[in-house]
C-alpha cells in the first residue's frame, strides 16, 4: 500500500495526509518512506525499479537474446536450423533454411487436422508424409517472426482439437 500511495503523491503532486484525526492542525504532515525499489529491497528485488519505469512509461525492452535461440533452436549447417515450435498445449518438429527474407523455407512435421481443415490450410503443402512447407502471404520480416508465427497458427489450432 506504501507504493501505491507514494506514486499517487508523486504522480499527482499532491500529498495524502493519511488519517490526520489525531493529528493538531500546527504539524507537518507526514512523510512517506521511500518506495520499497528505492531501497533495494522488498518484493520484485533490485530490478523492480526498471519494471515499475517500463511499467510507467511503457517502455519494453528486446531481450539480448533472438527469440529462436530463447525457444530452443539451433543453428546447424549454415543457414539450417533445427527446432520446436512450442505452444503451452503441444510442440511440432521444425526446419528453416534462411538465406534471406526473400529466399527461406518454413518446414513442420506432423501439422495438426485443424490447421489443414481451417482458413489457412491452403499455406501448408506436403512435400513428404507428414511433413509440410509453410507459404506466407506476407513475409516474415526475419527468422524470429517466422518461428512466432507458425506457433501462434499452432496454439490456435491446438485449441480447436
Amino acid at each position: 500500500m506504501g507504493l501505491l500511495r507514494w506514486l499517487l503523491d508523486n504522480l499527482t503532486g499532491q500529498r495524502s495526509l493519511g488519517n490526520s484525526s489525531n493529528r493538531g492542525l500546527s504539524e507537518a504532515p507526514r512523510q512517506w518512506p521511500r518506495p520499497p525499489y528505492a531501497r533495494g529491497g522488498g518484493p520484485g528485488g533490485r530490478h523492480a525499479s526498471r519494471r515499475l519505469v517500463h511499467l510507467l512509461t511503457g517502455r519494453v525492452h528486446r531481450p539480448a537474446r533472438p527469440y529462436w535461440q530463447v525457444r530452443g533452436w539451433r543453428r546447424c549447417a549454415g543457414n539450417l536450423f533445427l527446432g520446436h515450435f512450442k505452444t503451452r498445449l503441444g510442440r511440432r518438429h521444425g526446419v528453416i533454411k534462411w538465406n534471406s527474407p526473400h529466399d527461406f523455407s518454413v518446414y513442420v512435421h506432423d501439422v495438426p487436422s485443424a490447421i489443414l481443415a481451417g482458413p489457412h490450410g491452403r499455406c501448408f503443402q506436403e512435400v513428404k508424409p507428414g511433413k509440410f512447407r509453410v507459404h506466407f502471404a506476407q513475409l516474415p520480416q526475419d527468422l524470429n517472426s517466422a518461428i512466432f508465427y507458425i506457433e501462434t497458427l499452432l496454439q490456435e489450432a491446438f485449441e480447436h482439437e
